[in-house]
């Protein structure tokens, strides 16, 4: 049993999951404590796998509210085309949380079955055919129900820390019929991401914060008008709250690096191109010579994001995708980076993107949907107005089957949100309006 504690001990794989609060005691210690409370529970054996102590971090306690749960998805160790679930809640005992069995990841990502946007229509179908025949998918949702029963369904919260690169959509998953994951809980996504301030502990990661953040100020976009016709329509649609709105990439990002104004939204709404590294992923216009990849990011500070609370949402195409660096190998080898995880490294409060590619008009149609919740549920943190938003998507697609709600439902569900939960945007409409 030692050693079983000790490995755990050592290997503390997620910022997301609870953490002992006191960093700097020694290992005996930690051990002493982990033997504490295992011979209080009273549910460990020598058999126990691995995975229950390595997912779950040294001490299982009540970092979060107990309206949160925490699944993390990861490779199996001994074979990187298989995945393990685990599944975590601070009211329940050790045996009652969930760690599945190693299974072949499924191919069920929106890249994967929408190669061709025509066909996004697909996925309705095999993703409600994974729900429902999956066994770790049934296991997942299982769990989740079972949870919620416990809690007199007092769950509200679900934070995913998805380390693969198979870009499940586990938003869409299926708790019962036509209840999905994403309109049934507020889904919130969480990378590990190393943090570049702590050299003392250079493997340190920035940890996900749960608490409330009102961002309010100025609204500063990017708009690619000149490819994107339905651009404009998103113009339209943030004109009232009196964006500072530029249409060239970089005069954009400059004027961002340097403004002294409480920015609350930074918005773009531009191509996104997906390339095979990080350094071919663009977002911008057709022309390369407006386009910026994710190394050139960090060329500039933008020091408004951590100096008042923001939020960036990318109405771009595959903006919320995550990759691995392969061209200059100066990430951790197992960091999944992209634009989501720049913005939130730089301090932004959370970060909407999108998990494929997105057709102009119903990129247009979720903006609108956004801003009008944002208006009329000022009270509500952001990622609570997605989880709405997705509910209505559902509720108009079920009252009337036809191809349009169809491909609003999928496409809003396409949308994702990184970062703390309790983050809410205050619109801000200028006089007259």
């Amino acid at each position: 049993m030692g050693n079983l504690i000790e490995k755990a001990i050592k290997k503390q794989p997620s910022s997301v999951l609870p953490q002992s609060s006191e960093q700097e005691k020694s290992l005996e210690q930690l051990r002493q404590e982990q033997n504490l409370d295992l011979e209080n529970s009273d549910i460990i054996t020598e058999e126990t796998d691995i995975y229950e102590f390595s997912s779950f971090g040294i001490k299982i306690d009540t970092k979060y509210p107990q309206k949160m749960a925490v699944i993390v998805i990861e490779n199996d160790e001994f074979d990187q085309e298989s995945i393990i679930i685990n599944c975590y809640h601070g009211a329940l005992k050790l045996s009652e949380q969930l760690t599945t069995e190693s299974f072949k990841a499924p191919n069920i990502s929106y890249a994967k079955i929408a190669e061709d946007m025509t066909k996004i229509g697909r996925m309705y179908g095999i993703i409600r055919g994974f729900s429902k025949k999956h066994p770790q998918a049934k296991q997942l949702r299982g769990w989740l129900l079972k949870l919620q029963g416990k809690l007199e369904n007092q769950l509200s919260y679900l934070v995913i820390n998805d380390r693969t690169n198979f870009e499940i959509p586990w938003e869409l998953v299926e708790l019962k019929q036509n209840q999905h994951i994403g309109a049934n809980l507020v889904t919130v996504r969480w990378q590990d991401i190393t943090d570049p301030d702590n050299l003392d502990e250079v493997d340190s990661l920035i940890d996900l914060k749960i608490e409330e953040h009102n961002c309010c100020g100025n609204i500063v976009a990017y708009l690619n008008t000149k490819d994107l016709p339905k651009v404009r329509e998103e113009k339209k649609t943030i004109e009232p709250f009196n964006p500072i709105v530029h249409e060239n990439i970089y005069n954009f990002l400059d004027f961002l690096d340097t403004v002294d104004l409480d920015v609350s939204l930074v918005f773009i709404a531009s191509h996104g191109f997906l390339g095979n590294n990080i350094s071919e992923t663009m977002l911008g216009e057709e022309n390369e010579k407006q386009q910026i990849s994710l190394p050139d990011l960090y060329a500039y500070d933008f020091d408004c994001l951590a100096n008042c609370s923001s939020l960036v949402f990318m109405n771009s195409c595959h903006s919320g995708r995550l990759q691995t660096d392969e061209s200059f190998n100066i990430f951790d080898s197992d960091e999944r980076v992209g634009f989501s995880t720049f913005f939130l490294e730089k301090g932004a409060n959370g970060v909407i993107g999108t998990l494929c590619q997105v057709a102009d008009l119903y990129a247009a149609k979720v903006a609108k949907n956004f801003f009008d919740e944002c208006q009329q549920n000022p009270q509500l943190p952001v990622a609570t107005i997605l989880k709405n938003m997705r509910c209505k998507a559902i509720e108009n697609y079920l009252s009337e089957k036809n191809r349009d709600n169809q491909r609003l439902f999928l496409f809003t569900f396409l949308y994702i949100y990184y970062g703390n939960p309790m983050t809410k945007l205050k619109l801000i409409a200028k006089e007259g309006n």
